[in-house]
């Protein structure tokens, strides 16, 4: 009984994270937005999330989570971007995990420094890299945005440590993620919470919650599929001789769908200066029902006219089918198949922080 008791406690943050509802609800109340369902959760109208059934093996996860367990190199360098108040960078801290220093305001994305993903610091995916810089060592940290509620996105510790250390920072969130945050303490006026296509002020940063086709989950049961919302998010700060706007883009979790959204973020945003894209979670090919692969996140970086992207969502957890080279080595191919420039859409290694803007 000893390994199906492992079994389950290993694959059961993987299921949360990946679980998509399979329940079908009809709208009736025309003044709802689409994405929004009549039960108050909610849906992606570019296309279907698929089954559970249909995007995990879930009895094949203990034996690859002991096969993927990998360290990847951690860099250190470019500090005196910290140190310059009128320079701008993003660290790869890991995963999903930038820490972007822009002209002196602090942002940390989907931030998590934790050794599990899980509920339980104890058992579930365990991180194989650790963090490329630990959170004491950031300046500053003003805003985090978060892109939806997968453990491996919004870590609990990691959100409490953030609030302890820099109480004035704002949480910008979806709509229903705000009530996590109170849950563990975090207070509301510390809270932004947006719809998709929603604007607000954050410091000197105007911020838009975008569209992304992706789902949520963080409990067992199937009711609390897509009760919160997900998507990616617009950051637009003017320059500092204020005759142009420079617009960051940080994609969060997502998968391709039918592409309109992203031609939408498009439509209203392009060009991007920075794009942060994900690579990693798309082997086999049915995962890119929930996940982008290098491949369709090369397309985006073209679609949305990224002058910069820089990769994340790979290298970092060992809860993937994708051989640790794969994501990288399936991204110099698109590349070069599409043309992109090896530089234009950058791999930075864990820990390594980027100039942004030059």
């Amino acid at each position: 009984m000893r390994f199906p008791l492992k079994a389950l406690f290993a694959a059961f943050p993987v299921l949360v994270l990946f679980a998509c509802s399979s329940v079908e609800i009809s709208h009736n109340n025309a003044s709802l937005p689409r994405h929004h369902l009549p039960n108050g959760h909610f849906e992606n109208t570019d296309d279907s999330c698929p089954p559970i059934r249909d995007t995990m093996e879930a009895d094949s996860l203990v034996p690859k989570f002991r096969t993927r367990m990998y360290r990847l190199p951690i860099v250190r360098g470019n500090e005196d971007l910290w140190r310059d108040s009128t320079a701008s960078s993003a660290a790869w801290i890991g995963h999903s995990t930038y820490y972007i220093l822009w002209r002196g305001y602090g942002i940390l994305t989907d931030p998590m420094f934790s050794t599990y993903s899980s509920p339980i610091q104890l058992v579930g995916p365990k991180r194989g890299t650790p963090p490329g810089r630990s959170l004491d060592s950031l300046p500053n940290v003003d805003l985090v945005i978060v892109s939806h509620d997968h453990y491996d996105h919004l870590d609990r510790t990691s959100i409490v440590k953030i609030f302890n250390r820099w109480n004035h920072v704002k949480f910008a969130v979806p709509l229903k993620v705000a009530a996590i945050l109170e849950s563990w303490g975090i207070p509301s006026k510390n809270i932004i919470e947006l719809d998709w296509w929603d604007s607000t002020i954050a410091g000197p940063l105007k911020i838009t919650f975008v569209p992304a086709h992706h789902t949520s989950r963080r409990g067992i049961f199937a009711s609390s599929a897509k009760s919160t919302l997900w998507g990616g998010w617009i950051l637009e700060r003017p320059t500092e001789d204020s005759l142009h706007t420079t617009k960051m883009w940080f994609g969060g979790d997502l998968a391709m769908g039918d592409g309109s959204y992203y031609k939408e973020i498009a439509e209203r945003f392009a060009p991007i200066d920075v794009s942060f894209l994900p690579i990693g979670s798309y082997k086999p090919s049915r995962y890119t029902r929930v996940h982008a692969s290098p491949r369709q996140a090369a397309q985006l970086h073209l679609l949305t006219k990224s002058k910069l992207s820089l990769a994340m969502h790979w290298g970092t957890f060992g809860f993937v089918y994708d051989r640790l080279e794969d994501p990288p080595k399936d991204l110099a191919r698109a590349r070069k198949e599409l043309g992109i420039p090896d530089t234009a859409f950058y791999v930075p290694k864990h820990g390594e922080i980027v100039p942004l803007f030059r």
